[in-house]
């Protein structure tokens, strides 16, 4: 509220207005000094919350990467394939065993296919009469169909546009030739069993253009190369051989065929001086120690950089006076932060696994040290020489289901879920923030009205004041 006296003392002289304004300041300065440091803490240690959270959430997110896919559980492939061509590439899976196998590629996988020439002229034009042509792939329950509906005159390229309309993967391309077009069909289906394809014709209608009877093709075994004036090639399985024993798959793709790898064949390994043979290229499997080792220093590096930004955070601040100089971490001395880094390091440190029930190691036994400072070291060498005794065990220390990191993973989601424990305090800061404004909105109010109040006080000193030296004034005159 404004305040209706603006400059007090005019009357008496004397200036009340600085006496006004000091007072108020003082005012001030005591209702802020309530409310200034109180913020500015808040501030400070909801930023610094925050920070931890980030913190936590960034190791959280390594952990997971060490965990999902079984990532720390690295093997090595090697192929004795020729440097400038590949054959075929082999992926080891999780539960891989150390093996080698002798592998050929005696065929590709491929799809079924018609095609057909169809000669343009002015007898022979390139326009169809109107009807549907309907598309089968499968046979019995498992039939798919799409129907495409064709307009009187209608081109083989617009014909060709609407058959590539489709969900069930076929395929029409035309090539434009000196006489005339060749249209291929594509199933999009490999495999040996996949020669299923149909097309039908109904409902023609009209005179002045071809019949749509051309597109008609009513399947064709595995072995037939012309049907319906189209010409055939059937959908094979890709063929390969392990170690002389021919395997099948109706992809290029071999997922289940043998245990623990998958393996996707690229060309045919067929012998350069007799076609009907096929030379075989040997695929070994063993355990990757340099890549698990990898793996072990990403994760000490981690929780080295998490410990590290937990330690700036604690730093306690110092004080010159009694007064404090906020030169410490955001966290200075907060209960909650040490507790949680005691907590991780007390648990890494005494974390204990039993692999097979009886024997019970820790990771003092795999080569990882602790440094006085609380942060980690990795002795690489130790650590691949228990890789090399028991590949699986330390493995599974680390990231299997009860392993070490994966335990990690769940003390940690405690505090960075939404709503967990960092949540709940950083609402309870933006809370305290939120109530120190309102405050501060109060104190704003009631200096308006103590400002009015010191005007109005000095307002009737300065009447009477002004009244005194009006009297003295007319006494000194009389006298």
């Amino acid at each position: 509220m404004a305040s209706s006296i603006t400059s007090a003392g005019a009357a008496s002289g004397i200036d009340f207005e600085s006496i006004i304004s000091a007072t108020l300041e003082a005012k001030r300065a005591t209702l802020e000094n309530r409310t200034t440091t109180k913020k500015e803490e808040a501030n400070i240690e909801l930023s610094g919350v925050g920070k931890l959270k980030s913190a936590l959430e960034t190791f959280q997110k390594s952990i997971q990467a060490f965990t999902e896919d079984n990532a720390f559980n690295q093997r090595s492939v090697t192929i004795d394939q020729p440097s400038d061509t590949t054959y075929f590439t082999v992926e080891a899976e999780e539960d891989a065993s150390n093996m080698s196998y002798d592998i050929a590629i005696k065929q590709l996988a491929s799809t079924e296919k018609l095609s057909k020439n169809i000669s343009i002229s002015e007898d022979q034009p390139n326009s169809f009469q109107a009807g549907k042509l309907t598309f089968t792939l499968g046979e019995g329950e498992d039939a798919k169909t799409f129907e495409v509906d064709v307009q009187e005159g209608d081109t083989l390229e617009m014909i060709r546009r609407r058959i590539n309309d489709n969900d069930l993967g076929i395929t029409a391309n035309l090539v434009q030739g000196e006489n005339g077009y060749t249209l291929t069909i594509d199933s999009g289906q490999s495999g040996a069993d996949n020669n299923s394809l149909q097309i039908a014709v109904s409902g023609q209608s009209g005179s002045s253009a071809r019949s749509l009877d051309f597109f008609a093709f009513n399947g064709a075994d595995a072995d037939a190369e012309n049907v319906d004036g189209w010409k055939h090639t059937a959908a094979k399985d890709a063929i390969i051989t392990v170690d002389g024993q021919e395997v099948h798959s109706d992809t290029n793709v071999f997922d289940e065929q043998i245990s623990g790898i998958t393996l996707t064949a690229k060309k045919v390994t067929a012998n350069e001086d007799d076609p009907t043979k096929f030379d075989s290229y040997t695929m070994s499997i063993a355990e990757d120690y340099d890549a698990v080792t990898k793996k072990m220093e990403e994760f000490v590096s981690a929780y080295n950089t998490l410990m590290s930004t937990m330690d700036d955070l604690y730093e306690h601040n110092t004080y010159t006076d009694g007064e404090n100089n906020y030169d410490g971490g955001e966290l200075a001395g907060d209960s909650m932060l040490r507790s949680l880094q005691s907590q991780i390091q007390n648990f890494v440190s005494s974390f204990g696994f039993t692999g097979d029930g009886t024997n019970r190691t820790s990771i003092y036994n795999m080569g990882v040290e602790f440094e006085s400072d609380g942060t980690l070291k990795l002795d690489s060498t130790e650590f691949k020489e228990q890789l090399s005794d028991n590949f699986n065990l330390v493995v599974n220390a680390f990231s299997g289901e009860d392993g070490m990191l994966s335990k990690l993973d769940t003390m940690i989601e405690d505090y960075t879920k939404s709503g967990g424990l960092l949540s709940q305090r950083e609402d309870e800061l933006n809370q305290t923030i939120s109530d120190v404004e309102a405050e501060e909105n109060e104190n704003e109010s009631y200096l308006e009205q103590y400002e009015e109040s010191l005007r109005q006080k000095y307002a009737n000193l300065d009447t009477m004041i002004s009244g005194y030296n009006t009297s003295l004034s007319y006494l000194s005159s009389v006298l």
